[in-house]
């Protein structure tokens, strides 16, 4: 019978010597400090120290453990949330029916649904987790504003916002695609890719989206800016104007950077999803030149709390729970499997997370 391993990873304090290196160990500008399969004395634990080496993955003999069970059912906290948010997302649905038709915003019932339906969404733990297990392609344009509302919900209390700001940047993010509801539904709902024309027609829902808000009486102009400027970007690459950083409103950032979050990891006719570990280097990427990076190295550090203990697809197709993410803002985490092998996926370049099977 072939023995078993697992390569685990261990802080340098945890060490001892007799264990047997599993990854090379290497130090930041990448010298190979211990080679796979070296077993540790006193004298090369002094030395990691010496190179400030603060993690170690480390071999062992796994004995006949079972594989880990990943199943986990619904907690009754889960189950909650999930009707709540259809509540809401049925509300919504049906006070944008009413503006297509009457071409006006009833802003009382938005308020309403903002304070008593989206807070306490936001104020639920793991409530970034819950969203990623809702994603439906039906009524796309329904679950992108609750989502995009309450992930500016989340981010304006990551930044600190007062309760009365707050809530305007949730009713910023809730309405921020109101300008929807002016487009023709065959562009809306059209299950394709759109052609150039169509496009141009789908972007000018930023502007009939701030014509039916911006004359509403008491409605801080900080909403008619976020529901306006939320496709601008700080290198003027955006639109309806092209204006660059200085001249967007600090709701239009917030809500750009939940905008695209919820999008690419979201189900749409023409789009499948990818995870939240590949839009973070996305956000990453496009962060110092596109979009707000004081608010988005807020967001990134933030979110990814929410990544460890996710269930997770590989590409090699095993489950495996998110157990550890080292760097900064990484998004390739540590793993361990479900026949419990730890993998650096930093290190192991080909396995990827192709999935989230619960978060």
């Amino acid at each position: 019978m072939t023995a078993k391993y697992r390569i685990k990873p261990y802080p340098l304090d945890e060490i001892k010597p007799g264990m047997e290196i599993g990854r090379m160990v290497l130090t930041r500008d990448k010298k190979i400090v211990l080679s796979e399969g070296t077993i540790l004395s006193q004298s090369m634990i002094e030395g990691l120290k010496f190179w400030d080496i603060s993690t170690v993955f480390i071999k062992e003999l796994l004995s006949d453990e079972p594989d880990i069970d990943f199943s986990i059912p619904e907690t009754l906290q889960q189950k909650k949330f999930y009707a709540d948010y259809d509540d809401t997302v049925h509300a919504l649905k049906e006070s944008f029916a009413k503006i297509r038709f009457f071409k006006e915003v009833p802003l009382a019932a938005i308020r309403e649904l903002t304070n008593n339906s989206i807070d306490p969404l936001v104020n639920s733990t793991g409530v970034i987790n819950h969203i990623h297990m809702i994603r439906r392609q039906d009524d796309y344009t329904f679950h992108h504003s609750v989502n995009v509302a309450v992930i500016c919900g989340v981010l304006g209390k990551w930044l600190g916002f007062a309760e009365q700001d707050l809530q305007d940047l949730v009713l910023a993010g809730l309405l921020h695609d109101v300008g929807k509801t002016q487009i023709p539904l065959e562009i809306l709902n059209k299950p394709g890719k759109l052609t150039p024309e169509e496009m141009e027609i789908m972007r000018l829902h930023t502007i009939r989206g701030y014509r039916l808000v911006h004359d509403i009486p008491n409605l801080p102009m900080g909403v008619a800016y976020g529901v306006f400027q939320h496709h601008e970007r700080f290198d003027g690459s955006g639109y309806p104007l092209g204006v660059t950083s200085e001249k967007i409103h600090e709701y239009a950032k917030i809500i750009a950077i939940a905008d695209i979050y919820d999008a690419m990891t979201s189900d749409r006719v023409y789009h499948r999803k990818i995870t939240p570990f590949a839009v973070v280097d996305m956000i990453l990427e496009e962060m110092f030149h596109k979009l707000d990076p004081e608010i988005g190295i807020v967001f990134l550090n933030n979110i990814r709390d929410f990544f460890v203990g996710n269930i997770v697809e590989l590409s090699d197709g095993r489950q495996a729970e998110v157990i550890y993410l080292g760097h900064f803002l990484a998004s390739r985490p540590v793993v361990v499997t479900s026949d419990i092998e730890y993998i650096d996926l930093e290190r192991n370049k080909n396995l990827s997370i192709v999935k989230i099977i619960r978060a």
